[in-house]
């Protein structure tokens, strides 16, 4: 099965609204780079590297979604690495769209909100964190302690994570407020949303003290793998509307090390 590109990233940036989500000014949302027109098998990523292009040509993919995608420089000469990720996709004939805060932010495809509901959390307010004039994040209820918690975030994560308890582990939760990514310096904001655990990717060190002086718990889940549920999400709902198959190319961390 073929579906033309255009019909797939004209649907992707309607459901994403990418047109009328501001975000930081290297974040390119959308179609980054195009093939011949159609598209067959997906692949998913969450950071537009050399390895996860040469892997989604492995599977045989034709476009590849991306949360952090290939320009996220200043302008810059298309040389070296630049170079080698542009021609490996345009040789094997890789479309590549990336969508970054318009991801973040979806409340049903988005990495807060699915994180969030893999976790128990349980919506119970509209009010985000300020990022580039939108609001960010998912503030819930989670019903159980600080130790069930974590437990959750690990098993739901596939990942170890570091925990700051401002009182004991065996406390409630509370009130959970979740930001993807490196929000780490967003914590002062969230706790004056009235949360009592902070769960981000990561953070500064100064995030660490800090959050003990304001009485807050703070969870660093890891950056990439507080956001794979975005493309993920994405790549499933491509195979559902269109039929197209569709592979997650997981590279964590420990992927670019040997």
């Amino acid at each position: 099965m073929s579906i033309d590109l255009q019909t797939v990233t004209a649907f992707l940036d309607g459901i994403l609204s990418v047109d009328s989500i501001p975000d930081a000014s290297r974040a390119l949302n959308g179609l980054q780079l195009e093939n011949g027109g159609a598209v067959s098998r997906v692949a998913a990523a969450v950071d537009g590297s050399e390895k996860a292009i040469h892997a989604a040509l492995e599977t045989g993919a034709d476009l590849l979604l991306l949360h952090h995608g290939i320009f996220w420089q200043t302008m810059q000469p298309i040389t070296g690495i630049a170079y080698r990720k542009l021609k490996a996709a345009m040789d094997g004939n890789l479309a590549i769209y990336a969508a970054h805060l318009p991801l973040d932010v979806h409340p049903v495809y988005g990495n807060n909100a699915l994180l969030a509901k893999a976790c128990g959390i349980r919506p119970c307010s509209n009010e985000g964190l300020d990022y580039h004039g939108v609001s960010l994040g998912t503030h819930g209820e989670f019903p159980g302690t600080c130790r069930e918690l974590a437990q959750r975030l690990e098993t739901v994560l596939g990942a170890s994570i570091q925990t700051f308890w401002a009182d004991s582990p065996a406390a409630p939760a509370g009130d959970v407020f979740v930001c993807s990514g490196g929000a780490g310096d967003d914590l002062v904001q969230a706790a004056a949303l009235g949360c009592r655990t902070y769960v981000t990717g990561e953070g500064s060190h100064w995030n660490i003290p800090m959050a003990h002086e304001l009485g807050v718990n703070l969870v660093f889940g890891g950056h990439y793998f507080t956001e794979t549920f975005g493309v993920k999400a994405l790549g499933h709902l491509l195979k559902d509307v269109y039929g197209l198959d569709y592979a997650f190319i997981d590279l964590p961390p420990s992927a670019y090390s040997h």
